[in-house]
C-alpha cells in the first residue's frame, strides 16, 4: 500500500467521522476539510523539510509521537482529542511556520466549514499525520526526499475524502465513493496484508454491522453470524464510552442543551457535562444483575429515540410536545437513579453558570436518551443482564475523562472512582486508557494495485502508560522551533504594537485591562499570542468565544454581554493560559434613595442619616437583601433570609431559578423567609417583584452536612416554608424541619391522587421537596413518614402559573 492509499485508509470512513465529531463537524464536512487540509499540511511539511534544521525538527516530532494504529485508538485514550489538539497547537507553528493558521483558513474558505472547527480538526490531524509518516519509515535521513516526492501529488485527496466521497456515502461508510484501489483497508497494512485484500474481485453487498462508531462494510468473508460476533465483541467499556461521547457531541449536543434551556456552545458543553453524571447513576444501578435487568426494562420504552443503526435520533427533539413527553418520562426516573436530584441539579447548574432548573431539565432529557442508546447497543450485541452489568462495571473508571475541560470539579459527583480520575487528570494532564477495540475492518474488493515499496517502520519503543509523556518532548521541540520562527519574522517597526512571535510565549490580554469596570454590554477582547494558535475564551469556566492568533501575533474576539457582577475570564491556547477579572456594573443601578439599607452593615438608614434605627412604613421605599451577606459561608441546613421592601408588596424568591414561594413585605417595610435545606455548594438567590422584575440577588455557599451527624435524634417542631393559596412559578421547592424519620408528600389534582413521595429528614433535621406539576391548581398533603392514614400535618393548594 503506497503512502497515498495509506493516508486515505487512515483518515477515511470512521476515522473522518471520529475526528469530525471531536471537532463538532458532521462526516461530510470532516471529509471535505481533510481532503483539502491534509495535502496543504504535507506540502508545508515538505517545504519545511527543505530548510536548514527542518529535517531534524520533523524527525524529532515523529520520534516522540506515539505510533497511533488508528484514529479511533488516538481518540480512545483519556482526553484523546484534547491531547491531539494540544500537540497540533505545539507543532503547527514550528513545522508549518506561517502556514499553520493559513491551512485552517484555506480549508474554511474552500469547504464552507467554520474556521474554528477547521482549526481544531487540522490541529488534531497534524500529529496523526506525522505518526503515520513515522510508521512508514520517515526519519531524519530520508524526510527531505520522501516529503519532497509527495509535494504537490496529493491534490486528489480533495476528491477522495471530500465532496466526491460525501456524494456517494451510504450507511456503510465510504464504500464505492471513489477510493479506488485504496478502499478502506486496515491501517498500517504490510505488503502481504495488502495483497490478501486484493485476491477476490467479486463485489460483495454492504452488510450493516451494529458496532460501536460509524458502521462499516463487511469483508468478503463476513457472514451475519460473524458480523454479530464482531458487534458483541465491540461492546467493550472503552468502546461504549467513546461511542456515547460521539453521540452527545457537536450539533446533537447543542440541540439537547437548547431543549433544556442552554444555548449554542453552552448547550453543547452542558450536554457533555451531564453525560458522565447520567452514566454514573446507571453504572451504580447496574452493578448487580438485578439492577441491570431493571435498566434493560427501563430502556425498552425509549427504543424510538434511536434509529435503525442504533444511533441517537435527535429529530424527536424538533417536536416540542415530544420533547416535553421525554422530559416528563425522564423526571419520573431521576428520583430512583440519582437520589438527591435537587442537590445534583443545583451543583451542575452552578458549574455550568446556569440554573438548577435548567440542569434538572437537562438530566431529565439525557436519562432517556442514554438509556435508549445503551438498550439499543445491548440488543445489537445480544447482551443480557449479566453482560450489561459487566459492561457498565468497566465504564466507571472512565467517566471522569468525559468531563469537558474546566469542569473537573464535577468529578466529585462521580463517586470515589470519578474523583480519583479527576485528581489524576488534574495532576498529569490526561490518563491513557486501553485503546478502543476497532469495529470489524471492512473493504471493497478491487483489482490489484501496484504497491510502492516503503522502508520498514522502525521497531516501536516501549512507551509509558498513564500521562501522555509524548507531549513533554514536544515542548522542547517547541522551544527549538521558536528560535526558527523568530529568525524568520520581520523585525517590528518602532511605534507599532508589541507582538508575540515565539510560540512558547504567553497569551496576553491587552483589552480590557484586568479589574476594569465594564457596562453589561457586548465587548471586544484582544491581545497577543503565538501565531496560528487557536484560543478558547471562558467566562467562569463556560466557553463564550474562540479566536485564532494571526500571523502578526495579534488576536481579537467579540464577547457576549456579561451579567452584572465580577467575572473571571480565562484565555487558553496551546500550553499557555491567561486569566484576569473584570467588574460589570450597571450605571443605572448606582442611584440610591433615602431609606435604603446600608450594604455593609445591613442597618436601615434614616432620612437624615443621624441614627441607625430602622424606620417603618413608607420611609423604607427601596428593596434590599440584608441577610445573608453577599458570598456568605453558611452552615448546612436551612437558613433565614431577610431585608426591606415596599410595605404590602408581594414578592417571589428564587433559588438557582427554582421558586421557593411568595413573600409579603410587612407593614414595617421588612420581610423574612425561612429557606428550607438547600443542597450544599454555591447557591444563587433572586427576588422578583409582582411584575417579574428582578429586584435583588445574592450568592452564598452552603456547607456540606457533618459526616457524623444523624437525623435519628431530630426533635424539632414541624414547619412548612410555603403557605396555602399561593400562585407560584414552576419548578418550585418547599420544605422545612421536623422530627421522626421524615415526611410523606401526597400530590393531588382535585380529589385524584397523582403521586406520592417519601422524604427522610437530612442530618440537619431538614426536609425538602421540589415539584414541576404543570400549570393549574394542585394540592400537597404532608404526613409523618410511614403513616399514610394519619391526618395531614399540612394541606396546601397552589396555583401554578403558565
Amino acid at each position: 500500500m503506497n503512502i497515498t492509499d495509506l493516508i486515505q485508509s487512515f483518515f477515511g470512513g470512521d476515522g473522518a467521522a471520529r475526528l469530525g465529531q471531536a471537532a463538532g463537524l458532521d462526516l461530510a464536512s470532516a471529509q471535505r476539510a481533510l481532503g483539502v487540509g491534509l495535502p496543504l499540511q504535507l506540502d508545508a511539511l515538505a517545504d519545511h523539510a527543505a530548510t536548514p534544521g527542518g529535517p531534524a525538527q520533523i524527525a524529532e516530532a515523529i520520534e516522540n509521537l506515539p505510533r497511533f494504529g488508528s484514529v479511533q485508538e488516538a481518540l480512545g485514550a483519556a482526553d484523546g482529542a484534547q491531547n491531539l489538539r494540544q500537540a497540533g497547537e505545539l507543532l503547527g507553528p514550528v513545522l508549518l511556520g506561517n502556514r499553520s493558521g493559513a491551512v485552517a483558513q484555506t480549508v474554511a474558505e474552500q469547504t464552507g466549514v467554520p474556521t474554528g472547527p477547521a482549526q481544531h480538526l487540522m490541529g488534531m490531524a497534524l500529529p496523526l499525520l506525522l505518526s503515520l509518516l513515522g510508521q512508514r519509515g520517515v526519519n531524519a535521513g530520508n524526510v527531505t526526499s520522501m516529503l519532497g516526492g509527495l509535494k504537490g501529488t496529493l491534490g486528489g485527496l480533495g476528491g477522495l475524502l471530500g465532496a466526491g466521497a460525501a456524494a456517494g456515502l451510504g450507511a456503510a461508510g465510504l464504500g464505492a465513493a471513489g477510493l479506488g484501489a485504496a478502499g478502506l483497508g486496515s491501517v498500517g497494512l504490510g505488503k502481504g496484508e495488502a495483497a490478501d485484500h486484493t485476491r477476490d474481485h467479486v463485489h460483495v453487498p454492504d452488510i450493516q454491522a451494529p458496532a460501536v462508531g460509524v458502521p462499516s462494510m463487511a469483508t468478503p468473508s463476513s457472514t451475519p453470524a460473524v458480523a454479530a460476533a464482531g458487534a458483541a465483541g465491540a461492546l467493550s467499556a472503552e468502546g461504549m464510552l467513546e461511542f456515547l461521547r460521539g453521540q452527545f457531541s457537536g450539533e446533537a449536543a447543542e440541540r439537547i442543551g437548547a431543549a433544556a434551556g442552554f444555548s449554542g456552545n453552552a448547550g453543547r458543553r452542558a450536554t457533555q457535562a451531564a453525560l458522565p453524571l447520567v452514566l454514573n447513576a446507571l453504572v451504580q444501578k447496574g452493578r448487580t444483575e438485578a439492577g441491570a435487568t431493571d435498566l434493560l426494562n427501563l430502556a425498552r420504552p425509549f427504543e424510538s429515540l434511536t434509529d435503525s443503526s442504533g444511533h441517537l435520533n435527535t429529530a424527536t427533539l424538533n417536536d416540542a410536545a415530544e420533547t416535553a413527553r421525554i422530559e416528563g418520562q425522564g423526571r419520573g426516573l431521576l428520583g430512583g437513579l440519582f437520589g438527591n436530584v435537587e442537590g445534583l441539579s443545583g451543583r451542575l447548574g452552578t458549574a455550568l453558570g446556569g440554573s438548577g432548573a435548567s440542569a434538572g431539565r437537562l438530566l431529565a432529557l439525557m436519562t432517556p436518551l442514554v438509556l435508549a442508546l445503551l438498550g439499543s447497543r445491548a440488543r445489537a450485541g445480544n447482551l443480557g443482564a449479566a453482560g450489561l452489568s459487566g459492561l457498565l462495571g468497566g465504564m466507571g473508571g472512565g467517566l471522569a475523562g468525559l468531563l469537558p475541560t474546566g469542569l473537573s470539579s464535577l468529578g466529585a459527583l462521580l463517586g470515589a472512582g470519578g474523583a480519583a480520575g479527576v485528581a489524576a487528570a488534574s495532576a498529569a494532564g490526561a490518563a491513557a486508557r486501553a485503546s478502543v477495540p476497532a469495529a470489524p475492518v471492512t473493504t471493497t474488493p478491487v483489482t490489484t494495485a501496484p504497491v510502492t515499496p516503503v522502508p520498514p517502520a522502525p521497531p516501536e519503543r516501549e512507551r509509558r502508560g498513564g500521562f501522555p509523556w509524548w507531549i513533554i518532548p514536544l515542548l522542547a521541540l517547541l522551544l527549538l522551533g521558536g528560535c526558527w520562527l523568530v529568525n524568520r519574522q520581520p523585525a517590528a517597526t518602532t511605534g507599532t504594537a508589541t507582538t508575540t512571535t515565539d510560540p512558547a510565549a504567553s497569551i496576553l490580554v491587552s483589552n480590557p485591562s484586568s479589574d476594569a469596570n465594564l457596562p453589561p454590554e457586548p465587548f471586544t477582547m484582544s491581545g497577543t499570542g503565538p501565531a496560528g494558535v487557536a484560543l478558547t475564551i471562558q467566562d467562569e469556566g463556560q466557553e463564550v468565544a474562540t479566536a485564532t492568533v494571526g500571523e502578526d501575533g495579534n488576536w481579537s474576539a467579540d464577547l457576549p454581554a456579561p451579567t452584572v457582577g465580577e467575572h473571571t475570564y480565562t484565555v487558553e491556547g496551546g500550553s499557555a493560559r491567561s486569566e484576569f477579572k473584570v467588574n460589570v456594573t450597571d450605571a443605572g443601578a448606582d442611584a440610591s434613595t433615602d431609606g435604603t439599607t446600608d450594604a455593609a452593615t445591613g442597618d436601615a438608614a434614616t432620612d437624615d442619616g443621624a441614627t441607625g434605627e430602622a424606620v417603618t412604613g413608607e420611609a423604607t421605599s427601596g428593596f434590599t437583601i440584608a441577610a445573608p451577606a453577599a458570598d456568605a459561608q453558611l452552615p448546612a441546613g436551612g437558613f433565614t433570609m431577610n431585608g426591606t421592601g415596599t410595605p404590602g408588596e408581594e414578592l417571589e424568591l428564587f433559588e438557582d431559578g427554582t421558586s421557593l414561594g411568595k413573600i409579603t413585605v410587612g407593614e414595617d417595610g421588612t420581610w423574612t423567609f425561612d429557606v428550607p435545606s438547600p443542597a450544599a455548594g454555591q447557591r444563587g438567590y433572586a427576588v422578583r417583584g409582582p411584575d417579574g422584575t428582578e429586584l435583588g440577588t445574592v450568592s452564598a455557599t452552603v456547607a456540606e452536612a457533618d459526616a457524623n451527624a444523624s437525623a435519628a435524634n431530630c426533635t424539632k417542631d414541624y414547619t412548612l416554608s410555603i403557605t396555602d393559596g399561593q400562585t407560584v412559578s414552576e419548578p418550585f421547592r418547599f420544605g422545612g424541619v421536623g422530627q421522626g424519620e421524615g415526611y410523606g408528600v401526597t400530590v393531588k389534582r382535585g380529589d385524584r391522587t397523582i403521586g406520592t413521595k417519601d422524604i427522610p429528614l437530612d442530618a440537619t433535621c431538614g426536609w425538602s421537596y421540589q415539584s414541576k406539576p404543570g400549570a393549574g391548581t394542585i394540592s400537597y398533603e404532608v404526613r409523618p413518614l410511614g403513616d399514610a392514614a394519619a391526618e395531614p400535618l399540612s394541606r396546601v393548594t397552589l396555583t401554578v402559573g403558565n
